[in-house]
C-alpha cells in the first residue's frame, strides 16, 4: 500500500525558500513502495499578513490498496472588483504552496523537470505568513503560484478549511490582477467558487480516464485530445459546469458505469474571475507513481508560464545494450546464449522502423557496451583448453583472460584501499594486441566492422572481461580498462560517428565504493560512469536531474560523475518472453502473461519520460535475439520482435499516443555533459524576468540573469515564438518543439524582445 509520507517542517521568519532549483528528493517509486524518509527543509516569509483564522483539511481514501489523501475543500470567491494591470517587470519564478514537502513534489518536480525556478511555502494547519508578492506596484517577485489541495486540514467534525486565511486568498488573488500572473489549484473540490458542481466521487469499483478535452489554451503543450489515461489509485470528484461565463472544459473524465457515471465528466477547467486566471483540476495529483499526473502536469505549466519560462522541455529514450560479444547464462534453460550477426542486424532496421512513426525530429539510436574479451573467446574457444599451441593457434596468443569465480560482496560493500584479490594472470600487462586475423574469427566482429553497421548505432567501453569491481585491485581495474580501449581501437570500433570516450559502464554497476578501481578509471581518462537508479546511495539526494559525484568517504575516490540509470523488467538473462515472465514470477511476484507485464513497462517508462529524466534504460545483449524470438500483436500489427524491440515498440507507442514531442537518443558522453551542465546552471539561479507594457497588458520582452550575471554553461530560455534578435544565443528547435535559445552570460544580463506579445 502506498502511504503518502509524513514531513516535518522547521518554520523560520526568512523569505520563502531561495529559488529552488531541483529539489531534495528522488520520486522513483512505484504506488507500493514507500517513499524517502522525512526532510526538515521549510522557508517562511515574515513580512506578510498575520494569521488569525481557523485552518483547514483532508481526508485519506482507499482504491484497490492505494491510499491517497484528497481534498475536500471549497475556497468561496473573495470580494476584488476587477483591475488593470500595473505590474511593468515580474520575476518568473513560481511560488508553490502546500501542506508539506511531500505533496508539494507534486508541483515543484513538474517545475524542477524544466529547470524552471520555484520556491516552496509549507502552511501547516497552524498557518503561515505568505512570502512578499511584490516589492513595489509595479515589480513582482513571482510569475505563477501553484497551490496543492487548497492547503486544507480537518478542524473536527470532518470540518475542512484552507490554512490559508480568507484575507490572504484576497491577497494572493489581487497580486494575480495587478501583476496579470496565472494561479493553479491541483485537487479542488468543484464549487460555485470555480463554476462547478460536483457529481460526486469515483471510484469505487470502477476506472474512469481522464483526458484533455480543449487544449486552445495552452497549444504548445503538444497534448493530444482525447487521450485517455487512468486515474487508478487517485479518488477524485466528476464536475458539470454550471456557469460557463467563468469556466471552461480543458480536461475529461470517462464515464464508469459501475461507480454510477454514465457519461463524461468534467476533470479540470480554467477560469477567469475579476480579471485573474486561474487553472483548476478537480483530481490529486502524485507525479512519484501516476502517469496521468505526469501527463497532465504539461497543461498547467505550459499555460501557466505561458511557453516563457528559464529552462526546457526535452524527452530521451536512450538505451544502453550490455555485454556486446560476451555469453550469458538464461535464467530458464542455463544454456547459454550469445548474439549472431543476424540478431544485431534486425536491430538496424528496427530502429528504422520505430524511427519513423516517431514525432518529427525524434531520432531513436541503441547504444552498444562491449566486452573486447568476448569477441577473443569467440574467436577460439578452446585455446584456454589447449593451454596454449603451436601453429595457427598462435593466431589468439596469448588467449583469452580467464580467471577463477570471483568474490561476492554485499551490494554497497566499500573495499579498503589497497586491498582485494587480483584475478588476472601476472603474464597480461599492456594490452595484448591481438592479430586482426585471430579477432576476425568472429564472424559477429566482422559485422560490426562495416561501417555502415557500425554507425547505426552508438558505442561505449563495458570493460574487457565483464570483472566484477567491488574486491578488484586497482591493477585488475587498469587492465580492464587498458585493454578494452587498445581492443576497442584495434578493431575500430572506437572511430564510430557516435562513440564514448571518457566514460563507461561498470560491469553489473559494481566498483562504485570501492577508491582503488575509481583511481583506475580516472587514470584511464574516464570521468563518468553509469550507476543503478535501484540503489539510493548512487542518487544524488539534492536533486534528481543531478548526477552523483564522488567522494573520498562514500566512494573512496572523488570526481567521479555517476549517472543515473532505469532498469526495467526485461532481465538481463533472459531471451524469450517465457524466461522474462518465470523470472518475473520468482523474483518479483509478478501475476500474468508477457502482456501484462509489459503493460507494466508502458506505464512506468513513459511516466519517466514525460517527466522528462534523461537517465538511460538498461538493457543486455540477449534481450537482443531476434532469431526465434516471441511473435506480438498489439493494436492489430502483428510481428516477431525482439524483448529490447518490443519493449521499445510498447513505451513509444504509448509515447506518441500521449504527446507530439520529438523523441531522441544520447550517446553516453552526452548525457553526462547534460547532466554536468544541468547541475552547473542550477547552481548559478538563472532568473528570467517579464518586461510588461502595462498599457496593452502585455509581455513585451524579457531579461535572463543569473548569480553575478554569469554562468559557465549556457542558460536554456524557452519562448512560445519568436524574438526580434536572438542576441547572439544558440537556437534549438526539434519536430514541433517550441523553440529554446541557450543563452550565455559572461558578467551582464541578456534581454530579448519578442516578436509577438504575450497578452496578460
Amino acid at each position: 500500500m502506498f502511504t503518502p509520507r509524513i514531513r516535518t517542517c522547521i518554520l523560520v521568519a526568512v523569505l520563502c525558500l531561495p529559488s529552488v532549483y531541483g529539489h531534495h528528493h528522488h520520486h522513483r517509486s512505484t504506488p507500493d513502495q514507500p517513499g524517502n524518509t522525512s526532510e526538515t527543509v521549510v522557508g517562511l516569509n515574515s513580512q506578510s499578513l498575520a494569521i488569525d483564522v481557523p485552518l483547514v483539511p483532508l481526508v485519506y481514501v482507499n482504491n484497490d490498496d492505494i491510499s491517497v489523501r484528497i481534498n475536500t475543500t471549497v475556497v468561496l470567491p473573495g470580494d476584488s472588483a476587477s483591475q488593470s494591470i500595473t505590474g511593468e517587470t515580474v520575476e518568473s519564478t513560481a511560488l508553490v504552496i502546500a501542506r508539506d514537502l511531500a505533496s508539494a513534489y507534486s508541483a515543484y518536480s513538474s517545475l524542477n523537470d524544466r529547470g524552471i525556478p520555484y520556491s516552496t511555502l509549507v502552511v501547516p494547519q497552524t498557518g503561515e505568513n505568505l512570502p512578499s508578492l511584490n516589492d513595489t506596484s509595479t515589480h513582482g517577485n513571482f510569475g505563477l503560484i501553484v497551490v496543492m489541495s487548497e492547503v486544507s486540514y480537518n478542524y473536527g467534525g470532518n470540518e475542512f478549511q484552507s490554512a490559508l486565511t480568507p484575507a490572504q486568498w484576497q491577497q494572493l488573488y489581487n497580486y494575480q490582477a495587478a501583476f496579470g500572473i496565472r494561479m493553479v489549484r491541483l485537487d479542488v473540490a468543484p464549487s460555485i467558487a470555480t463554476g462547478t458542481l460536483s457529481l460526486g466521487s469515483c471510484c469505487g469499483n470502477g476506472v474512469q480516464l481522464v483526458s484533455i478535452s480543449n487544449s486552445t489554451s495552452f497549444p504548445g503543450a503538444g497534448l493530444k485530445l482525447g487521450a485517455g489515461v487512468t486515474t487508478k489509485g487517485l479518488y477524485h470528484y466528476p464536475a458539470t459546469i454550471i456557469n460557463p461565463s467563468i469556466a471552461v472544459e480543458i480536461a475529461q473524465f470517462s464515464s464508469s458505469s459501475e461507480d454510477g457515471f454514465n457519461a463524461t465528466s468534467t476533470a479540470a477547467v480554467i477560469n477567469e474571475i475579476d480579471g485573474r486566471q486561474q487553472m483548476v483540476f478537480f483530481l490529486p495529483f502524485n507525479i512519484q507513481w501516476s502517469l496521468a499526473s505526469n501527463f497532465l502536469q504539461h497543461a498547467w505549466v505550459h499555460w501557466a508560464t505561458r511557453g516563457l519560462y528559464v529552462g526546457y522541455r526535452r524527452a530521451t529514450l536512450s538505451t544502453q545494450v550490455d555485454d556486446m560479444f560476451l555469453q550469458t547464462p538464461m535464467f530458464d534453460s542455463g544454456e547459454n546464449f550469445r548474439l549472431s550477426s543476424y540478431d544485431v542486424s534486425h536491430h538496424v532496421t528496427a530502429m528504422k522502423n520505430i524511427n519513423k512513426r516517431l514525432p518529427a525530429g525524434s531520432k531513436w539510436v541503441i547504444e552498444i557496451g562491449h566486452n573486447g574479451n568476448g569477441n577473443i573467446e569467440a574467436a577460439d574457444p578452446e585455446y584456454t583448453k589447449r593451454g596454449g599451441a603451436s601453429s595457427e593457434k598462435d593466431l589468439c596468443a596469448p588467449g583469452p583472460i580467464e580467471y577463477v569465480e570471483q568474490f561476492d560482496t554485499p551490494l554497497e560493500y566499500q573495499k579498503p584501499i589497497g586491498s582485494g584479490t587480483a584475478l588476472w594472470p601476472e603474464t597480461a600487462k599492456d594490452y595484448a594486441n591481438y592479430s586482426s586475423k585471430c579477432m576476425g574469427k568472429d564472424e559477429l566482429l566482422i559485422w560490426w566492422q562495416k561501417s555502415a553497421n557500425l554507425n547505426a548505432f552508438s558505442h561505449v567501453s563495458h570493460t574487457f572481461t565483464h570483472e566484477d569491481q567491488n574486491n578488484a585491485t586497482y591493477a585488475d581495474v587498469f587492465k580492464e580498462i587498458s585493454w578494452n580501449k587498445g581492443w576497442l581501437d584495434a578493431v575500430g570500433i572506437s572511430a564510430a560517428k557516435q562513440f564514448t570516450s571518457t566514460g563507461i559502464i561498470p560491469p553489473a554497476i559494481t566498483g562504485l565504493h570501492n577508491g582503488d578501481a575509481l583511481q583506475a578509471w580516472a587514470d584511464n581518462g574516464i570521468i563518468h560512469v553509469i550507476g543503478d537508479n535501484t540503489r539510493k546511495a548512487l542518487l544524488n539526494p539534492s536533486n534528481e536531474h543531478w548526477p552523483l559525484t564522488s567522494n573520498r568517504v562514500s566512494n573512496g575516490f572523488s570526481g567521479i560523475q555517476i549517472l543515473p540509470r532505469w532498469a526495467s523488467n526485461i532481465y538481463y538473462n533472459c531471451n524469450y518472453a517465457d524466461c522474462v515472465l518465470a523470472e518475473w514470477k520468482a523474483v518479483s511476484n509478478g501475476t500474468g502473461d508477457m502482456y501484462q507485464l509489459l503493460d507494466i513497462e508502458r506505464e512506468t517508462n513513459v511516466r519517466h519520460l514525460l517527466g522528462l529524466h534523461h537517465d538511460p534504460f538498461m538493457f543486455h545483449q540477449a534481450n537482443m535475439m531476434f532469431e526465434d524470438a516471441d511473435t506480438y500483436e498489439f493494436g492489430g500489427d502483428v510481428g516477431v520482435m525482439s524483448l529490447l524491440e518490443v519493449w521499445v515498440d510498447v513505451v513509444t507507442r504509448e509515447y506518441t499516443r500521449l504527446v507530439t514531442w520529438p523523441l531522441i537518443s544520447q550517446k553516453q558522453d552526452d548525457v553526462a555533459a547534460g547532466f554536468r551542465s544541468r547541475m552547473a546552471r542550477d547552481n548559478c539561479k538563472p532568473t528570467l524576468t517579464w518586461q510588461v507594457d502595462v498599457s496593452a497588458n502585455a509581455i513585451t520582452g524579457v531579461t535572463v540573469a543569473a548569480n553575478n550575471n554569469a554562468c559557465s554553461v549556457p542558460i536554456p530560455i524557452t519562448f512560445p515564438g519568436s524574438v526580434t534578435d536572438q542576441q547572439g544565443a544558440t537556437a534549438e528547435q526539434l519536430g514541433e518543439d517550441p523553440l529554446t535559445l541557450w543563452v550565455s552570460l559572461t558578467g551582464k544580463p541578456v534581454s530579448f524582445t519578442l516578436t509577438n506579445p504575450v497578452f496578460l
